[in-house]
């Protein structure tokens, strides 16, 4: 057999494997493939949105205690209550953002993962760069 590589009838050049079989896909589908599972993610909406409304409702509550519109006078403990709402929401809000943080980035792994896994499959291929 000899050493150059095949030519297909559509115009496309099929690199010869270093080993084993393989299918031919263009070298331009292949890259495009690599950038779009680079740009891969699923946005964890639930904990982003959870944690966001408790932050807001910490916040909220928050301003109602400072200018005044909680006070001792309506209800007994309100001024406690409402503390307490604060820093419960503040906490459970924190670590919704915490979980949506930590989700990202499994997101982000298993998409760089198969990124490098086909430049594992590149590698077998002996692949000429084009000068231009």
């Amino acid at each position: 057999m000899n050493n150059s590589n095949l030519n297909l009838s559509q115009g496309l050049e099929v690199l010869r494997p270093k080993a084993d079989k393989a299918l031919p896909i263009p070298c331009n589908e292949w890259d495009f493939l690599k950038e779009k599972i680079k740009q891969l993610t699923t946005e964890p909406w639930f904990f982003q949105s959870a944690g966001s409304t408790f932050i807001g409702a910490a916040l909220a509550t928050a301003i109602s205690v400072l200018t005044g519109a909680v006070s001792a006078t309506t209800v007994q403990n309100a001024l406690f209550i409402a503390w307490t709402v604060i820093v419960v929401c503040l906490f459970v809000g924190s670590i919704c953002l915490f979980f949506a943080y930590k989700e990202r980035q499994v997101h982000r792994t298993k998409a760089s993962e198969v990124v490098t896994h086909m430049r594992l499959i590149e590698q077998r291929f002996e692949r000429e760069e084009i000068q231009g």
